[in-house]
């Protein structure tokens, strides 16, 4: 179970996020809606701990988990809107360097390559790759350490188009298996097949409903 309490997060001294809270069991897939700029990333960038919230508490399976590194590399993957890779390397070099930071040994998964069409791209320099290309890296590195809390931004904005219904089938899978997720997207058709609840943000506030 992962439980957000009052969390909150301003630039400036202007709120982008106020305190939001909600629960999300094991199993399921939340949603988040809202115009450009309504917070849903904010949030995601929170949860995923690579900016501090002002306010509030990450909870998971009844502890705190701010500032846990372990449950960052071992049990939460994040995919952000923009593929955060690093051209200097190989596509081999990117993922097994993530894997190492996520203290994991063994070559790199097979199943997850063949997901996300990777194994011919291994060799590629990561400056080299196509937008599309470059977001199944980040795709295959939020599942690298089979984490049981996945938190994707975008994910399917700029994917390449064989790979979207793929990616949403592995979902749903994921998630009858227990695994939960959380899905911000401006595809509606996404969020009514994947999510079985929706929070809608607007100005950094939830609409009620």
């Amino acid at each position: 179970m992962l439980e957000v309490r009052h969390l909150s997060k301003s630039y400036g001294g202007r709120q982008v996020l106020a305190p939001i809270g909600f629960c999300l069991p094991p199993g399921q897939c939340l949603g988040l809606a809202g115009s450009n700029g309504s917070g849903k990333s904010t949030l995601l960038r929170l949860l995923a701990q690579i900016q501090r919230p002002d306010s509030g508490d990450v909870l998971y399976e009844g502890r705190s988990v701010l500032g846990d590194r372990q449950f960052l590399r071992r049990r939460l993957g994040y995919v952000p809107q923009s593929a955060e890779l690093a051209p200097e390397l190989t596509v081999r070099q990117q993922l097994t360097l993530w894997q190492r930071a996520c203290d994991l040994a063994g070559p790199l998964p097979g199943d997850i390559l063949e997901l996300l069409g990777l194994e011919e791209l291994l060799p590629r320099p990561v400056r080299a790759l196509s937008g599309g290309m470059a977001q199944r890296v980040s795709i295959a590195m939020a599942l690298l350490s089979r984490p049981e809390l996945l938190l994707m931004d975008e994910a399917t904005a700029g994917l390449d188009r064989d790979y979207v219904p793929r990616l949403l089938d592995w979902l749903e899978d994921f998630t009858a298996r227990g695994g939960s997720l959380i899905w911000c997207t401006h595809r509606r058709e996404e969020l009514d097949r994947l999510c079985g609840a929706v929070l809608h943000l607007e100005d950094g506030r939830l609409l009620p409903g």
